[in-house]
């Protein structure tokens, strides 16, 4: 992919200024990250984050807050033109909510609360869009010299990790409104340090979850013939769910089938009457999509047609595919090159088969997410996302600040 090298280039000055500003508070983002890590909350519990990170915030004639009752994200607008918006305004988006995991990391600032934990980097996120924010209001005046946007959006976002997701609703609140383009950032463990991917088209797939139970007549595990075996059908539902990968969809085309809960039976000599699964079905384009739901459903419903058995299946939509737009890519690529360096952001790599609700937001205006790197050099040390002991670096934390940072630059000048 060509990309022009335009943007914080032809501004560096002011993306100095505000790196500038990130290095001489990084022991105060670095703090506030600790905070955050230490004191997680899940998915439409971020409550004591909001107020932890608006009380951080300085008061300014210029800063407008919105808030809303059913939901506890939030956004901050740095409003440099009295224009009504006329000029648009760009969007920077980090998620809060954390995860129902057991921290294992050792780290003096682990988390406090039993069973919470951002095993995710969404404190990262939260502590990289502060820091640019801050890098904003410290330099606001040279920002409003040069800037051609009414104003800068800066959006803290809860319930990333819990289908429908905090986005759709900040989305109905108005987030989108105005706004010319959205950008948002996910550390990435199968990165290295230092380094970025960036690419046009679909990052991130669509996830679509579903709930199977399956029902029969029950009886004695000595008797077989006089039962249905749910627990036979169902592993050979699972079976044929893979072979709709393998076999009847192109090699070309990325799409996965994961069973992810299988709960059936009570005694070690009853065949059960019930079985219940679930799991989650993913694809990058809108076809393919709808297709792998029309052939999972064939599958179960041949498979009770073969063993005599009766089925319930529940299709639950989740997020769409998130697509980054080729303006919006050619904006954010400079700010991370100018960050990490020539040649440390890729413009080609693999995509990703999770979701993100950041896709609402690119339904709406052009966007672009890039995938930040946090590997360890040594892989025994690089722990994946959602692991208990996965953890940032002080420097790619630093480094996130600095990208967004970079990237409001962009659009002075």
């Amino acid at each position: 992919m060509n990309i022009e090298k335009t943007g914080v280039k032809k501004n560096k000055d002011l993306y100095k200024l505000a790196a500038g500003h990130i290095d001489a508070a990084a022991e105060k983002l670095l703090n506030f990250r600790r905070h955050l890590h230490a004191n997680p909350e899940l998915s439409e519990e971020e409550a004591e984050t909001k107020n932890y990170i608006i009380a951080n915030i300085a008061g300014k004639e210029y800063i407008k807050l919105s808030e809303f009752e059913d939901t506890f994200g939030f956004w901050i607008d740095v409003i440099f033109k009295d224009d009504g918006y006329a000029s648009g305004a760009a969007v920077l988006r980090a998620d809060m909510d954390a995860l129902p995991v057991i921290e294992e990391t050792g780290l003096d600032f682990r988390s406090k609360t039993t069973a919470k934990m951002h095993a995710c980097g969404h404190d990262v996120h939260m502590t990289a869009l502060y820091g640019a924010l801050c890098a904003v209001i410290d330099n606001y005046d040279a920002f409003k010299n040069s800037i051609n946007l009414s104003a800068l959006r800066f959006v803290f976002q809860a319930a990333e990790e819990k289908s429908p997701g905090g986005a759709s609703v900040l989305v109905k609140h108005g987030v989108m409104r105005n706004v010319k383009m959205a950008f948002g950032l996910h550390v990435m463990p199968n990165l290295p340090s230092g380094r970025a991917a960036l690419m046009e088209g679909p990052v991130m797939a669509a996830v679509d979850e579903f709930e199977l139970e399956l029902s029969g007549r029950g009886g004695h595990g000595a008797k077989p013939d006089e039962a249905d075996d749910l627990i036979l059908q169902a592993s050979e539902i699972i079976s044929g769910a893979q072979k709709i990968i393998s076999r009847k969809t192109s090699p070309f085309i990325p799409a996965v089938i994961s069973f992810c809960t299988f709960h059936a039976g009570s005694a070690r000599n009853i065949l059960p009457a019930r079985a219940n699964l679930s799991g989650t079905i993913r694809s990058l384009d809108p076809m393919t999509r709808e297709s792998l739901k029309i052939k999972l459903e064939h599958t179960i419903k041949s498979s009770c047609a073969e063993f005599g058995t009766e089925y319930n299946l529940k299709l639950i939509n989740g997020y769409p595919v998130t697509v980054n737009d080729k303006k919006a890519v050619e904006i954010f690529f400079p700010a991370c090159e100018n960050v990490l360096g020539t040649g440390n952001v890729l413009s080609e790599a693999d995509r990703s088969m999770g979701s993100e609700d950041f896709s609402y937001y690119a339904q709406q205006a052009p966007s672009a997410f890039v995938f930040f790197g946090c590997g360890e050099k040594d892989p025994a040390l690089s722990y994946p996302l959602h692991h208990p002991r996965f953890n940032v670096k002080d420097a790619d934390i630093i480094n996130a600040a600095k990208t967004f940072a970079a990237l409001c630059a962009e659009f002075c000048g």
